[in-house]
């Protein structure tokens, strides 16, 4: 009781940022308590590296198989962290291409999956803020598809939580997710600002029609070791390989949604100067976005019906077939000579998994 009212006292003098920092919950579907373990069995290290083979193809039509592979290492050890972690990322992404599938309404369950094990994940070691932002997305995704506005809050809350805690990476995650609403939605024009942050912070002044912005892209080098990946977000490495032709068109989208198509254009073009461009699969996929951004103003703020299928063309990245795969698909060219031999160990370590 004394809490609660503690609690309410905060809120009633307008102290939402610290109710928030004390009393911001991440509950989720699991409220065990256990420790979880770096140590990979035979299981979940097959089960994992699938995983990670299957998302750099953008196999889709692999995400029953990996599901299946990765459960099996679960209750073989629920305390492994790396696989309770692909578990959720394995059922978002499932649910975020849903537009590939033709599994029909209980393709929303993956929202209840995922949401299971980032809570899972998050809970054996609250230090990952990229596991709680993701989690965040997932409440969000429950919330709107139940209508339940609780939830909703919970996992604004979540992200704004953090958002405090590492902003580079957990602001793109709140706008990417934000960016689903209606253009002339406030929280919407909060993810469009989130975009404009996240530029700045690596470039300066940013602004795409300046010769400095430009050049400062086209010098961007792959991220090789987790010493630098506090930058995952912007800059392309093993783990997304084109992240940054990724995070330009999710930019673009969203100014071309909001209405201001011409900027829109001019973001859509940072892309190119890329130095894994001619290399990424979804070229095309940005070149028609940019011949027909006046006209993509109105396709893209089309409310979408439930379960209607859309194609790439007419919706914003994050309701698209790609949703993940733009950024995180690596071409044949890709695995053939950028990352041929790579050992991608020097990334993969216990600092970026754990970010303790």
């Amino acid at each position: 009781m004394i809490k609660f009212a503690i609690a309410i006292a905060m809120l009633s003098l307008g102290g939402v940022a610290v109710y928030q920092q004390v009393f911001n919950s991440v509950r989720t579907v699991t409220l065990s308590d256990k420790s979880y373990e770096w140590t990979e069995s035979p299981i979940s290290k097959s089960a994992n590296d699938y995983f990670w083979n299957q998302f750099h193809k953008g196999d889709y039509d692999s995400i029953p198989v990996i599901i299946d592979k990765l459960t099996a290492a679960y209750l073989y050890n629920p305390n492994d962290i790396r696989t309770v972690t692909h578990l959720g990322f394995a059922h978002m992404w499932a649910l975020s291409e849903r537009q590939n599938s033709e599994g029909g309404p209980r393709i929303i369950e993956h929202a209840i999956a995922a949401q299971k094990y980032f809570g899972e994940s998050y809970l054996m070691n609250p230090a990952d803020t990229r596991v709680l932002s993701f989690l965040s997305s997932a409440k969000l995704a429950n919330g709107s598809i139940s209508n339940d506005k609780g939830l909703m809050k919970d996992g604004y809350l979540n992200g704004k939580k953090a958002i405090r805690e590492w902003e580079e990476f957990s602001a793109f995650t709140m706008a990417y997710t934000l960016s689903r609403l209606s253009a002339d939605d406030a929280k919407f024009k909060e993810g469009v600002a989130y975009m404009h942050t996240l530029a700045e912070r690596h470039i300066k002044n940013f602004d795409p029609n300046n010769a400095e912005t430009q050049q400062r892209i086209s010098s961007m080098e792959l991220l090789t070791t987790s010493s630098a990946s506090k930058d995952r977000v912007f800059y392309n490495s093993w783990i997304a390989p084109h992240n940054i032709e990724g995070f330009f068109m999710a930019y673009g989208d969203m100014l071309v949604k909001s209405g201001d198509w011409k900027e829109g254009i001019s973001v859509y073009k940072l892309a190119r100067l890329s130095q894994q461009y001619h290399r990424w699969d979804y070229q095309d996929v940005l070149e028609r976005r940019i011949t027909h951004a006046k006209q993509n103003v109105k396709r893209f703020s089309a409310i979408a019906k439930p379960g209607e299928m859309i194609t790439v063309d007419d919706a914003i990245m994050v309701q698209s077939g790609i949703s993940c795969r733009s950024c995180h698909q690596m071409s044949t060219v890709d695995r053939a000579k950028t990352f041929a031999g790579y050992d991608e160990t020097k990334l993969l370590d216990k600092k970026f998994y754990l970010l303790e």
